[in-house]
């Protein structure tokens, strides 16, 4: 079996999948390209698992087979860009930040900000729908996402969604391939709604022992007319790692960064009326943070959910009215040193086991019952491969799976696409 006419690299650590190397790595550089190694690897029989440059490729289940690395990263560039219009499409193998640069000229943006976003792919943002902390003004994937291109499993190029934002005729089957892993097909471009440039941006630091009132002044916020950008709430244990630490005094067992973007005139009213919320609330009140430090601040926030340094990571969505609970009961379960961070208005919470030696079974089931039992779940994001047998990586299983697998069946018969990952 040979593919001819696409480049092909020797696999690589960048191709590791839970501890699994492929047999060969293929990087095709057009879309016409990708049909044609999809449509080989399925006359083939290879399992075939697409990557950009694999920042979140420890999510998930191991592969039950993994024969070839499909890289997407060749296929990078802008397709077409209407600034008028406040649409762009894009090829899957652009990272964000290059994207952005594009967008940036026309003082547009895309508003998504997963982590690393120099090395965020697009595919992967839509494959994987990772956001970040600005989720809580701007929405996440799928509502920017207008259309898309996919290879099929048979090869077939497939185009889904339109170029326009009043595009609402018919089935949105653009969705399906948001948070499918690679498991239904490759993305090959993606066509979004972007906005203009915010005037400015500010952060608020607040910070408390009281996680009452942590929830008191995150109710006020929902019911006010301040709108957010984001709302993350730290434990110690994740603040001890941000290069702000210092504007926090002593160590507090919660931090509250509330960030603004909007005009000059709404931001301010808003920074003023989330002081006195927290203040009445029972917070301290810090600085308010702006410029190069407050982009600093908003790096590092978004990188720190990716949680490079631990060993486990855990994501929980659960009612934003119960995210400081369960923080909580995440810290008595897990230990001190355990670093908790969340998007609180959006009930996320991600928790970061630095240094465990053994699976943190029990208490990633307790964790699990807690959640489900305010009507939310939590999956295990990160863990080494070995420890993901006995680890609930997906959580508690729940009704949508069932017409998951069955889409699964009907697109891609053969199973070649990142077969295992969700099932």
């Amino acid at each position: 079996m040979e593919l001819t006419g696409i480049a092909v690299a020797a696999p690589s650590e960048n191709f590791v999948v839970d501890e699994q190397k492929p047999q060969t790595v293929w990087l095709p550089e057009t879309v016409e390209q990708v049909a044609d190694a999809v449509r080989f690897a399925a006359e083939h029989d290879l399992a075939v698992v697409s990557l950009g440059n694999g920042t979140k490729r420890h999510i998930g289940l191991p592969p039950s087979r993994y024969d070839v690395a499909l890289c997407i990263r060749p296929l990078q560039g802008v397709v077409e860009y209407s600034p008028e219009d406040l649409t762009v499409i894009v090829k899957a193998g652009t990272t964000l930040s290059e994207l952005q640069k594009v967008l940036a000229q026309k003082g547009q943006f895309l508003p998504l900000d997963p982590p690393f976003p120099d090395r965020a792919t697009i595919g992967g943002i839509i494959a994987t729908a990772m956001t970040g902390p600005c989720r809580c003004l701007y929405g996440g994937v799928r509502e920017h996402l207008l259309g898309i291109r996919v290879v099929q499993p048979n090869g077939e190029v497939t185009r889904f969604g339109g170029k326009v934002v009043k595009n609402v005729a018919g089935y949105d089957v653009t969705k399906i391939y948001v948070n499918s892993f690679g498991t239904l097909g490759v993305i090959a471009e993606a066509n979004f709604k972007v906005r203009p440039l915010p005037e400015t941006q500010a952060s608020l630091v607040t910070w408390t022992d009281d996680t009452d009132a942590v929830e008191r002044l995150l109710h006020a916020l929902v019911l006010s007319d301040v709108q957010p950008a984001f709302a993350e709430l730290l434990n110690s244990a994740a603040l001890d790692n941000m290069p702000f630490r210092h504007l926090v005094t002593p160590s507090p067992r919660h931090c509250l960064l509330v960030g603004f973007d909007g005009f000059r005139e709404e931001v301010d009213f808003w920074l003023t009326e989330a002081k006195e919320m927290a203040q009445g609330a029972g917070l301290k009140i810090g600085d308010v943070l702006e410029s190069a430090d407050e982009m600093s601040l908003r790096a590092h926030l978004r990188d720190f959910h990716a949680g490079s340094d631990a060993t486990v990571v855990l994501k929980a969505i659960v009612p934003s009215s119960e995210v400081g609970a369960f923080a909580e009961t995440a810290q008595q379960a897990l230990g001190g040193q355990t670093a908790i961070i969340a998007h609180s208005l959006n009930g996320l919470v991600r928790i970061m086991i630095r240094e465990a030696t053994e699976p943190p079974t029990e208490a990633v089931n307790e964790l699990l019952n807690k959640a489900v039992q305010v009507g939310g779940n939590l999956v295990v994001e990160k863990a080494p491969t070995g420890w993901k047998a006995n680890l609930p990586v997906w959580g508690q299983p729940e009704k949508s799976q069932v017409l998951m697998r069955r889409l699964k069946e009907t697109l891609d018969p053969k199973g070649i696409f990142a077969p295992g990952r969700l099932f």
